[in-house]
């Protein structure tokens, strides 16, 4: 903490701290309680997973493809399979196709049961955390019935998905969509009217769309200032197009409306997952990967980019091989890296209690924005 005037002071917070979602520091300078500047400083965190691709297989970059966000791994698995299979010319059978949406779309719900317990952690609230990961839990339980983890999944493989997910996991699934919007709704209670709460978000962290645009925002946050924007339906992969689903949007740009657009996202992933459900258990026999060896990958040369929707907004990744066994350059692009610069713009004249009221809002993974 270095003073700079009888008023002012510039603060460190992080890069050990509960509230910054991970080892992220963030440089504040104060007037009083007021914040006057705030410099985000990423590194901590930092793993080479750019670099790293291009000393391995195809086969063996795949299961690190989990930890660049290791809250959403299935969308940063496909994200990274869809760019192989572009250059491969492949064409994964329906039933992959519909077994990657129905776990992303469970990922998502659990990402976001996350961050609501987290989000409502960071403002004061410690009850609805218990609630948000109880839920969390059954659908980890499921993941790891499908996958045999809970959170690294290695489940996407180059042709579809490793092995199939039975009937008897599907109404498991099915089960639980059932009871979850009644579970749902008693810790929507809790918290969506609770004088509390609007007081400590209506009106915060107000983004514009100009800003938005300006600083690439993508997802919820991009959404909740009046843009619509949604990759599953601005180009959409998979079998997404089959599906009936509409995009949440709100107009206000604070913190209640990222709130609300989140709840609402929970809700038609719901929605989604069903619909996969009554697609697969009447396809129970069709084929779920066209079992290509991982360590025979070899795409064509040339550059393929992916686009895919993921919890936190876009993540694209861009892949250029040269016709070997190794990727030649893998880029990723991460919401949350956006995200964070934000801060600049959103948390100067707020005060010190609303930064990480602000900051939890825009739903930050650390290990996506440092990689």
């Amino acid at each position: 903490m270095k003073t700079n005037s009888r008023n002012k002071m510039t603060l460190n917070i992080g890069p050990q701290h509960p509230s910054t979602h991970g080892v992220l520091r963030l440089l504040v300078e104060l007037e009083g309680e007021k914040i006057l500047k705030c410099t985000p400083h990423l590194g901590y965190l930092h793993r080479g997973l750019e670099k790293a691709a291009q000393n391995k297989l195809f086969g063996q970059y795949l299961p690190m493809v989990d930890r660049v966000d290791y809250l959403s791994g299935f969308f940063c698995s496909q994200a990274f399979l869809s760019t192989i299979e572009e250059l491969s010319e492949i064409e994964i059978p329906k039933k992959a196709q519909y077994i990657r949406v129905l776990t992303m779309e469970l990922n998502r719900i659990a990402s976001h049961l996350l961050w609501f317990g987290t989000f409502l952690m960071d403002i004061g609230a410690t009850g609805p955390i218990f609630y948000a990961f109880n839920l969390r839990n059954e659908i980890l339980n499921i993941f790891e019935k499908i996958t045999g983890a809970r959170m690294m999944y290695n489940y996407y493989v180059c042709g579809g998905v490793r092995r199939d997910i039975s009937n008897n996991i599907l109404k498991e699934i099915s089960d639980f969509t059932s009871h979850f919007n009644k579970k749902f709704k008693t810790l929507e209670n809790i918290v969506t009217k609770n004088p509390v709460f609007l007081d400590r978000t209506t009106g915060l962290g107000v983004l514009n769309t100009r800003d938005a645009f300006d600083y690439s925002i993508t997802g919820v946050n991009l959404r909740a200032s009046g843009y619509n924007l949604d990759f599953r339906k601005e180009k959409p992969y998979l079998v997404y197009n089959e599906l009936e689903f509409h995009t949440p949007v709100a107009f206000e740009g604070d913190c209640h409306s990222r709130y609300l657009l989140r709840v609402e996202e929970i809700k038609v992933s719901i929605n989604l997952v069903n619909q996969c459900i009554d697609w697969l258990l009447t396809h129970s026999q069709e084929n779920y990967s066209l079992n290509i060896n991982p360590l025979n990958i070899k795409p064509k040369t040339g550059t393929a980019v992916s686009y895919t929707e993921s919890p936190r907004g876009l993540i694209m990744c861009r892949l250029v091989t040269d016709g070997s066994e190794k990727p030649k350059r893998v880029k990723w692009r991460t919401p949350s890296f956006y995200a964070i610069q934000i801060l600049e713009k959103l948390l100067p004249e707020n005060t010190l209690a609303d930064l990480t009221t602000i900051y939890g809002s825009l739903d930050v993974a650390i290990s996506e924005a440092d990689r």
